[in-house]
């Protein structure tokens, strides 16, 4: 009989974490291209969360912590290691704004509305994991 540890949500607890994490940050990053819809020459900013989720974050060296006293709060993981991507592509053609702004608010709005869900969703998904996991805890009684 194998007595190694049963990983009940196979990483799906971090996989959502991390995701409410991403989702948060394009909440933001929206945000902010809204916010400078009437800055001239602002080009506003993408955030693919799907193709951060498929990426590990990767540590940096350099910029590693270290415990020098024993004192001192272990360092923790960061999910700010996102893919924010700066949209420079051709200018829309059919961009009829003087101040060549390359914020669509209709877009802008659309796109945080279909993020709103998709955090929900999340949301949805983790509490019924940690209430599945608080049944299995308690042997199904409340």
């Amino acid at each position: 009989m194998d007595n190694s540890p049963i990983n009940l949500f196979k990483g799906t607890i971090a996989t959502l974490s991390r995701s409410l994490d991403l989702r948060a940050r394009k909440h933001e990053v929206i945000l902010d291209n809204v916010a400078n819809a009437d800055t001239p020459n602002y080009k506003p900013f993408k955030m693919n969360v799907e193709e951060a989720l498929q990426t590990q974050p990767q540590e940096n060296q350099a910029s590693r912590l270290r415990r020098t006293d024993d004192q001192h709060l272990a360092a923790q993981k960061s999910a700010n290691n996102f893919s924010v991507d700066f949209d420079s592509g051709n200018p829309d053609p059919l961009l009829f704004r003087g101040d060549q702004n390359g914020v669509d608010i209709d877009a802008e709005m659309t796109a945080l509305a279909k993020n709103s869900l998709l955090y929900k969703a999340s949301t949805q998904i983790i509490a019924s994991k940690f209430k599945g996991l608080k049944k299995a805890l308690t042997g199904g009684t409340q």
